[in-house]
C-alpha cells in the first residue's frame, strides 16, 4: 500500500522518526516515535500546508510503501475516537489515543480521519512494530507549494 508525505529533504528518508520522537504531535506524545502519512498526495499537501507560514525550500514528496497485509493495519472510525480528537486545541485526547496505540504495538499503522478534511484518511505508522522493517521510503520528486497558496488577500 502506497501512502504519501511532504518532508524536508534532509530528513525525508529518516526511518528512526527522531524528529517526531523529540517533538510529539497530534497523535503521539513527545518521546514516542511515529511516522505520519496520508492516503493521497493531495491530503499530504494539505497536512503539510497547515503547519507552514510560507513556502519552505527543500521539500520533497515522499512515497511510503507499506506491506500489503490488511492485518497489519487498524482502521479507526470517527465514532471510535475520543471526544475532541479533531479540535485544534483538544487538550490531548488524540495524543493519548495515538500514544496508547503506538505503545501497544499490535499494528504497524492505524488509519484515522483527517482533522482538516474529515473524509480524508491519514496513517499513523509505528516504527517500533516488527513489520516496519518492510516499510520503504523513497523520494518521488522535489516539491514546492503553488505561491498563490500563501499570497491570499485579507
Amino acid at each position: 500500500m502506497r501512502t504519501w508525505r511532504i518532508a524536508e529533504e534532509d530528513v525525508a528518508l529518516d526511518r528512526s522518526c527522531e524528529g517526531a520522537r523529540k517533538s510529539g504531535g497530534h497523535w503521539h506524545e513527545e518521546g514516542c516515535a511515529a511516522l505520519y502519512t496520508a492516503m493521497t498526495v493531495e491530503m499530504a499537501v494539505l497536512e503539510k500546508f497547515v503547519h507552514l507560514d510560507s513556502n519552505e525550500p527543500g521539500l520533497v514528496l515522499v512515497a511510503v510503501d507499506l506491506p500489503d497485509d490488511p492485518e497489519l493495519g487498524m482502521d479507526v472510525s470517527r465514532e471510535e475516537l475520543p471526544e475532541g480528537w479533531d479540535d485544534l486545541d483538544d487538550g490531548g485526547s488524540a495524543t493519548r489515543f495515538g500514544t496508547a496505540f503506538l505503545q501497544k504495538c499490535h499494528h504497524l499503522y492505524m488509519r484515522v480521519p483527517s482533522v482538516i478534511v474529515g473524509e480524508g484518511v491519514n496513517l499513523v505508522i509505528n516504527p517500533e512494530h516488527p513489520a516496519y522493517a518492510d516499510v520503504k521510503l523513497s523520494i518521488a520528486r522535489s516539491f514546492s507549494f503553488d505561491p498563490r497558496m500563501f499570497n491570499r488577500p485579507d
